[in-house]
């Protein structure tokens, strides 16, 4: 997962963007393996690990204030 793609993973985990908008903003590679494609998002969204998107709003409040260098 990279870095530059955190909020479009937080506004996914919120509801306030659908997979299909998902897709067309991040490229396949840099997804977590339970969104990498449609059928596993269905399957993995209610059940998945939150790790991926408790770091994305790490990154994305150190981002805010100053912490990370990007």
């Amino acid at each position: 997962m990279t870095k530059e793609y955190d909020l479009y993973l937080i506004q996914l985990e919120n509801n306030k963007m659908n997979w299909w908008d998902y897709a067309r903003k991040v490229p396949t590679e840099c997804r977590p393996p339970i969104y990498s494609n449609y059928w596993t998002y269905l399957r993995n969204r209610k059940s998945a690990s939150k790790r991926w998107i408790k770091e994305a709003e790490w990154r994305m409040e150190a981002r805010r204030k100053g912490l990370l260098d990007s």
